[in-house]
């Protein structure tokens, strides 16, 4: 027990070249509780060594005593050591205490090391920090301005979708990635405007994500903005947009996937195109399958037969003689 070792011993072992010594001594020092937060506190903000500063941060974080509140907050923003400030943030967010916002606020907006602003993101994220995070998309350089759209789209605060309409047009590809996955992510028909213009952005990867954007949403508006990208000059963000249209699951894209199906595309397209037919799951769907097992390419026959045995039910015989085979 914690007991039968001074607290201050404990504390000087969390920098031992012994990883299990310093294990050891960690979790003897979170058993200890209310009575080891003084001393991890004194070892938080003046111990020379950053690997005790770090572990004394995790320590606190795990006993989770608002009186470790005001310290580590101050770790975050001052430490000289990324990782005393990336884990000061961890334990902020396991105290759990909402004046860590501000903090983790300014840390996601001003510190150096990405590491520790992805970090403070999480944790802004796990406070539900949507006005933080809504700062930041206005007023945060970049790197803010990626977070937080993730941090916005993780929260589905579907009421934050107006301050994407610019980001849109931003000059950074992952930028505008980022505000496509967020607003599929929202899972709102509201968010499908806001898409028009990634589905023609110049950049493939986010025409991709606009493809899967829509399929998370759903419904008929988003199965037509999938089926604009059959066509794009990009062959990932067809895929994309095949395999979107199986996901959307609606019967008005049967004769845009037929079309993609017996076309002259990549194979693997038309093999997803197969896939997306059979996600449908329309009946109308059987005979270009049964069609496609007999005159397609191998992996075209091998999704066709796949989507006929596992959604409607008919086997080998029913693709390759169109009829019948086993239930």
């Amino acid at each position: 027990m914690a007991a039968m070792e001074p607290l201050s011993e404990l504390v000087r072992s969390l920098g031992d070249e012994d990883y299990f010594k310093r294990q050891s001594a960690a979790w003897r020092l979170v058993e200890a509780g209310g009575e080891a937060i003084a001393p991890l506190l004194a070892a938080l903000g003046g111990d020379p060594d950053p690997q005790v500063r770090f572990k004394a941060a995790w320590a606190l974080g795990k006993i989770g005593d608002e009186r470790g509140l005001e310290p580590l907050a101050r770790a975050l923003l001052e430490d000289e050591d990324p990782a005393v400030r990336e884990w000061a943030a961890s334990a902020l967010e396991a105290i759990g205490d909402p004046r860590a916002v501000p903090p983790l606020s300014q840390s996601l907006a001003t510190d150096p090391s990405r590491e520790v602003r992805l970090r403070s993101s999480l944790a802004l994220g796990a406070f539900g920090a949507v006005e933080a995070f809504e700062d930041l998309l206005r007023e945060g350089d970049l790197e803010a301005r990626r977070m937080a759209v993730v941090g916005v789209g993780r929260l589905r605060s579907a009421g934050s979708m107006e301050l994407f309409a610019p980001l849109s047009g931003d000059a950074d590809p992952e930028l505008r990635r980022r505000v496509a996955w967020s607003l599929g992510e929202m899972g709102a028909s509201d968010a499908l405007p806001l898409l028009l213009p990634a589905l023609k952005d110049d950049g493939p990867v986010v025409r991709m994500e606009a493809a899967k954007a829509v399929a998370k949403i759903g419904g008929a508006d988003a199965c037509r903005m999938a089926a604009s990208l059959l066509e794009d000059p990009d062959p990932r963000v067809r895929l994309s947009a095949v395999t979107s249209l199986g996901e959307i699951g609606l019967a008005e894209a049967l004769d845009r996937l037929v079309e993609v199906l017996f076309g002259e595309d990549d194979e693997e397209i038309r093999a997803w195109a197969a896939w997306s037919l059979g996600e449908i799951g329309d009946r109308r769907a059987i005979e270009p399958l049964q069609e496609a097992c007999v005159k397609c390419p191998p992996k075209v026959r091998e999704k066709a037969l796949d989507s006929l045995e596992e959604v409607f039910g008919m086997g080998w015989a029913a693709g390759k003689n169109g009829g019948g085979g086993d239930p």
